[in-house]
């Protein structure tokens, strides 16, 4: 789409002069910008003016623009469209390793895990901090008893729910994917 706003051209002037090791010339901006030939000139020639580039001539009398101390940059990456179901939370980064491999777990085998070992069943849904702290605070409670059953309870219903949770996020991500 061409445009005529001397201060988005004047950018796509940066972006070329930044990017690329392109010599600049009316023509060039005016295709990398893109506007026409005259209002690449018009930004050139105010850069000019006010002393932020220099205007050269070649010994062909070609006229080309030089930057003062230009130096190739990369380019910043441009960020994807997000797509309607994509949230942070489905970022590949932002999941948990059981998540990114895209397995579900059984909330009635990470409930089992759980009875047997505080916090394995968290362990098995891919939550390993909260599999740890579990562990030491049914751990500690037993060291009372009543307290480390009624946590122990507590650590099962969460295994459960740990499991649940990974599957939705699993099917969300299945969603967003397809």
């Amino acid at each position: 789409m061409r445009t005529n706003d001397l201060n988005v051209i004047e950018h796509r002037l940066l972006e070329l002069a930044y990017t690329t090791d392109a010599r600049i010339t009316a023509p060039v901006l005016a295709y990398f910008a893109p506007c026409s030939i005259e209002d690449a000139e018009k930004v050139l020639d105010n850069l000019t003016a006010r002393d932020r580039i220099a205007m050269e001539i070649d010994d062909n009398g070609g006229v080309y623009y030089e930057i003062a101390d230009r130096q190739k940059l990369k380019p910043r990456p441009e960020r994807p469209e997000p797509r309607e179901h994509s949230t942070a939370l489905t970022r590949l980064h932002d999941m948990p390793l059981a998540i990114r491999a895209g397995r579900e777990a059984s909330p009635t085998l990470a409930a089992a895990f759980s009875l047997f070992i505080p916090g394995a069943g968290q362990l098995y849904a891919g939550r390993a901090a909260a599999a740890i702290l579990w562990f030491l605070a049914v751990t500690a409670g037993y060291a009372l008893i009543l307290p480390g059953l009624v946590l122990h309870l507590f650590c099962i219903v969460s295994a459960a729910s740990s499991a649940h949770r990974l599957n939705s996020s699993v099917a969300r991500m299945r969603l967003a994917a397809g």
